[in-house]
């Protein structure tokens, strides 16, 4: 009762608009007489039979008649002529945003008062619109196997889609693995009821995320749609809730799913290890129907309510996570079987003393550092032994989720011309674990957390119809979301805090820190190492709000249907933003380190530090930003076969900025490389040893600060722009031109050509603009390199070349052209063929690209080399082209795509018992880089080694989706016992067969050792993946990113639906379901280990290199009950 009334009184709050895009349709049609001339001035009435809501019109002189801005459902439509019968027909349903074409009415001659009743055909082409849609009908959300029950799952089912999302449950972030024609993620539009659901720090991420017997239907627009639709260049999904009728229906359901009723996976088998906890338990209910009170709607056609509600307690298992952890001994110091993969015993250095390995591998007590061993016992003990020795303990946890889902719809016919609805729904899901895997902690349970997300959506939308051919669409809406991370328990939260563990260590800027949580810390060069991880975004929060005014009107005037309209977007983020604000201890093997033992976990035990990192403070970002777009669009039926769309839709589109936040970005235009402070320079002294010496002043230093700022009065981040809120320049108008065809080739209906292009823009994601808050001076992150944690605090904290982004300053707004040309086959049976081309092209993507990476074979020459140690170069600081700052990440707008398909389906609805979908798409998507956050290489050929197939290209989709009622047994076997056990099943499935993604190899060597002498991380190390590389070939690679394509998917998902009536009429019926995902248990493999590991002999000593190491879930069975009235 308490949501419910949530609900209502957010009603009050609604005044703009959450981002509408146009829900409504349309139904036009002919009217002729038997001779096939147009018949003008008939009198048409069309009644949605659910609501009794009424509209009517007249046909023009051609004959033609066109209903505008209707709200889905299941009309009903008469037609009165003088000399001719009058001709009623029915089953017109309509869906969101489609333009239902009636089959030319043929009028018979006759009095007014005979009657001629006509079924609408259950299959139906789109002979007057162009664009490339899909429809998730009711039938299908209530029938087609949903194991998390999340809608979005059924995306899957179209064609152009690609979904490697693992969906076990509904919720945030459910976008995040969708893409539509080769399009990237967080370019997509979900809508509710024609408001957006997005957190558009991520663009990804759909806060609210109603019940599935909630929705009635999901439209998407994949390509070439009209110009009322926009903000996205990626698609539109248009999610409807469902709306009360004129009578009572309603349900309620359990759903439950164990680990006793799953199968075990592949590498569980394997490992020997037993299932995971699994427990998912769905108990929910809906309702809707007339609100009557006395005598106010008792004719049950005025005012109507949909109401549910889903509970999801439940608890799922983490990934399971191979790691290697310190063994008793190697805490201890005692690394006498410390092996790497090929079994070679790894000597442990004494730093000491020249390198010499320390007597039995094992460290001396007296040499044993504290505050490392602390760190190190942080972390679990082995549980698990590999061959291979890439790993020695398994980790896995089981994570609390649980989640609660609101929906309230009010519709209202307040006169034959005006119609109103609203809608609420509130959420809130919650993530309570062992395992920080929301904010990609540790892979282990350092820090058990709670994840709270609440969310609450309203939509209110006015239908005003002035005359027949002038109709008014007003929507208006918002919606809110907040989310907070902190500590689940106080246990989890001690271990965690630096008193607590006897971690006897401050840091340099403690008030970034108020918590006093330990430091982070690194230990690479150990397979699959542990680490210790607080997200840098820890304890984290984020407010989300967006506002949107959406109008549309539709005005009709002979064969022009014209439609114009407008809208504006406003949103609100504010969010914690990371740094290193508790510190973070790299203990890496590094050849170069002076104090270096061999083994990162050794020089943790040593307390020997590669580097320590440090921030000033722990920043937080306020973003904002505007959007406003119009449109004006004319669908012109150029005769009774041929329709055109032409449309012009224009965007206003602010960046986001940062409010009363400075913003600091790197600007080539303020940098001078000659008012750069000098870095601290290695010398040796009179003594011989190698040490630290300031330029400016002459000072000897210790050698840790090498390569750090000098003292000098010219300030350091010269070139670092800083600005008030407005990081970008805001663009000029963007112009987006829509244009399209249908052709109804012999004028039945039975055959169409469609075709159409358009230009789309979009908005990057604000975290984009956001993080500039991170950067110095707002944020200075400082580095010490080669120290001892006993002296950390006690040597000079000084300031190191930082690594910065930079921007593009003049805001190009990603854009995508895209274009289909089809056709569109009546096949008989109900059933449709669709067969397309489908194409588009990516424009001004983002992409990174750096700007300060250290060329090939920099560290290799005479003038690299370290004049102190005569045989290693410099720090990379002294070697990159603009001195004074480490790596540049220039953000810029230049990224370009490309996807082309022949996309074909088979689509037959509901009828007779039989219900199916086949969907086959034949596709290739290349690309510069996958997402927003992925950089290109500036090195060599830009085109060979950035260009190829994208991360969501699949050669081959193919997905099939059926439902079929099984015939009844006591139609040939009258047997009381027979029809109670065999009589209403039905059966229904999902088959999906896909090929598998892109991939690329790289390699990593024991020794560490640099083989390219620069070229930046991941590009030097791509190699031949069939074979070891010989001495010589080791170098700059020439494999591009896609060297092979990994295994595909091939899963069959089947359900069995026993329904028992429970009246005689079967308006009360209950339904029992026996849902198997993975029916046949079929070991689906997925990741591949694709880095291989090479000793200085050359042997390539991983053991899983080119290995399966995941698979998709096993069975997995779900048993349910649903009662409908």
């Amino acid at each position: 009762m308490k949501t419910l009334l949530n609900l209502i009184s957010i009603a009050a709050l609604t005044t703009v608009i959450a981002l509408g895009q146009g829900l409504t349709g349309s139904i036009t049609g002919s009217v002729t007489d038997q001779s096939g001339a147009a018949i003008p001035g008939a009198e048409l009435t069309l009644v949605n039979v659910q609501t009794s809501q009424t509209r009517q019109a007249r046909t023009e002189s051609n004959g033609d008649f066109v209903f505008t801005q209707l709200l889905p459902g299941d009309f009903k439509l008469t037609v009165v002529a003088k000399g001719f019968k009058k001709h009623e027909q029915t089953g017109l349903v309509l869906s969101s945003a489609e333009r239902l074409v009636v089959k030319t009415i043929t009028l018979d001659l006759g009095e007014v008062t005979q009657t001629v009743e006509v079924t609408a055909e259950a299959a139906r082409l789109q002979t007057q619109s162009a664009e490339r849609s899909g429809l998730i009908s009711t039938e299908q959300t209530q029938n087609i196997p949903l194991k998390g029950r999340d809608y979005l799952g059924l995306l899957k089912l179209l064609p152009g889609i690609v979904d490697t999302q693992n969906r076990n449950a509904p919720g945030w972030n459910n976008l995040s693995s969708v893409s539509v024609n080769g399009g990237r993620t967080g370019t997509l539009n979900l809508t509710l009821d024609g408001v957006s659901s997005l957190d558009t720090g991520s663009m990804t991420g759909p806060y609210l995320a109603p019940s599935i017997d909630a929705v009635a239907e999901i439209k998407v627009l994949r390509s070439n749609y009209q110009a009322e639709y926009g903000r996205s260049s990626g698609g539109t999904i248009n999610t409807v809730i469902k709306s009360g009728t004129k009578e009572f229906h309603g349900g309620a359901y359990y759903f439950v799913r164990n680990e006793a009723l799953n199968a075990n996976e592949f590498f569980r088998n394997r490992d020997n290890l037993k299932r995971p906890q699994y427990r998912f338990n769905y108990p929910g209910y809906f309702v809707g129907g007339p609100v009557t009170m006395g005598k106010f709607n008792k004719d049950r056609d005025k005012l109507f309510f949909f109401w549910s509600q889903e509970f999801l307690p439940r608890k799922s298992p983490t990934s399971l996570v191979r790691r290697t952890f310190p063994t008793a001994m190697e805490r201890q110091g005692n690394c006498s079987e410390t092996r790497d993969q090929g079994g070679t015993l790894i000597p442990i250095w004494d730093p000491l003393n020249n390198r010499v390995p320390f007597a039995g591998n094992i460290i001396p007590t007296s040499r044993i550092d504290k505050n490392g061993q602390a760190l190190m016992n942080i972390m679990p003990l082995p549980n698990a032994v590999d061959p291979a020795r890439s790993y020695n303990a398994l980790i896995q946890s089981t994570v609390n989720q649980p989640r609660r889902d609101s929906v309230l719809r009010i519709d209202w016919n307040i006169g034959s011309r005006t119609q109103f609805y609203w809608r609420g729904i509130q959420d809130y899901e919650a993530f309570k674990g062992e395992f920080d895997f929301v904010l990609a902690s540790s892979s282990w349970p350092q820090l058990p957390i709670i994840y709270d997300i609440h969310s609450v959506g309203s939509v209110a939308t006015l239908i005003r119809t002035f005359s027949p051919t002038k109709v008014n669409e007003f929507t208006f809406g918002i919606n809110r979301a907040k989310q907070l991370v902190g500590p689940l328990n106080q246990a989890g939260f001690d271990r965690n805090i630096r008193s607590k563990i006897g971690l006897n260590l401050t840091q340099f800027y403690p008030a970034a820190n108020p918590d006093n949580l330990i430091p982070n810390a690194n230990f690479g060069g150990v397979p699959n190492a542990g680490v210790l991880n607080i997200e840098s975004r820890y304890p984290f929060f984020g407010t989300n709000n967006i506002w949107n005014y959406n109008d549309n009107f539709s005005w009709i005037s002979g064969a022009h249907n014209m439609k114009f309209g407008v809208y504006v977007e406003r949103t609100t983020r504010n969010a914690q933003r990371g740094s290193a604000f508790n510190g973070t201890f790299n203990f890496n093997r590094d050849v170069n380190n002076p104090l270096e033992s061999n083994y990162a976990y050794s020089n943790a035990i040593l307390g020997t530090v590669q580097s320590y990192t440090e921030s000033t403070n722990h920043p937080s970002g306020h973003s904002r930003y505007l959007n406003v777009e119009w449109y004006a669009q004319d669908t012109w039926k150029v005769s009774r076969r041929l329709t055109l769309d032409a449309g012009l839709r224009m965007y206003y589109i602010q960046p986001s900025w940062s409010a009363d936040d400075n913003l600091a970005s790197w600007d080539s235009k303020l940098y001078d490389p000659a008012k750069q402070p000098p870095l601290i320079q290695p010398y040796r002294n009179a003594a011989g040893a190698r040490v630290a010496r300031d330029p400016v002043t002459g000072q000897e230093l210790p050698a840790a600060v090498i390569g750090q700022f000098a003292s000098s009065p010219l300030p350091p981040f010269q070139g670092m722009k800083v600005v008030f809120q407005h990081l970008l320049n805001t663009p000029r108008i963007q112009f987006a031109p829509r244009l399209g065809f249908a052709y109804d080739v012999f004028g039945n209906g039975r055959t169409a050509i469609r075709g159409g292009a358009g230009i789309f823009f979009d908005r990057f994601n604000d975290d984009q603009i956001i993080i500039h808050r991170e950067l110095p001076p707002n944020t200075i992150t400082n580095t010490a390199t080669f120290v001892q944690m006993a002296d950390l605090l006690r040597s000079p904290f000084r300031t190191s070349p930082p690594g910065v982004t930079a921007i593009e300053k003049d805001y190009a707004p990603p854009q995508v052209y895209n274009w289909s040309m089809g056709v569109q086959q009546n096949i008989g049976w109900g059933s449709v063929l669709d067969v397309a081309y489908v194409g588009s092209v990516g424009r001004h993507l983002l992409q990174r690209r750096s700007l300060n990476s250290i060329p090939y074979g920099t560290r290799f020459k005479a003038s690299s080399i370290d004049p102190t140690t005569g045989n290693t170069p410099l720090p990379d600081n002294f070697l990159r082209t603009l001195p004074g700052y480490a790596d540049i990440q220039y953000i810029e707008m230049s990224s370009t795509s490309n996807y082309h398909s022949m996309q074909s389906q088979v689509n037959k609805r509901f009828s007779k018992g039989l219900m199916f979908g086949l969907s086959w798409t034949w596709s290739k998507s290349m690309n510069l880089v996958n997402g927003n956050n992925d950089s290109v290489n500036p090195f060599l050929n830009f085109r060979m080694r950035n260009y190829g197939k994208g991360n969501f290209d699949r050669t081959h989709n193919f997905v099939l989706n059926y439902t079929y009622s099984i015939p009844k047994l006591s139609k040939v076997w009258d047997n009381p016992v027979a029809k109670w056990i065999f009589d209403n099943w039905d059966l229904s499935g999902v088959t999906s067969l896909i090929s598998g993604s892109p991939s690329g190899v790289g390699y990593s060597l024991v020794s560490g050792a640099d083989i390219v002498g620069g070229g930046g991380a991941g590009v030097d190390s791509r190699i031949n993946a069939f074979a070891p590389p010989t001495k010589e070939e080791f170098g700059i690679g020439n494999a591009p990113k896609d060297v092979f394509r990994g295994p595909g998917t091939n899963v069959f998902d089947v359900s069995f639906f026993k329904n028992i009536p429970l009246s005689s009429n079967d308006r009360y019926r209950l339904q029992l379901r026996f849902e198997f995902y993975n029916f046949f248990n079929h070991a689906s493999f997925q990741g591949v280990d694709t880095t291989a590991r090479f000793d200085a002999a050359g042997r390539q000593v991983s053991g899983t290199f080119g290995q399966y190491t995941s698979t998709l879930d096993a069975r997995r069975t779900v048993l349910g009950a649903k009662i409908y009235f």
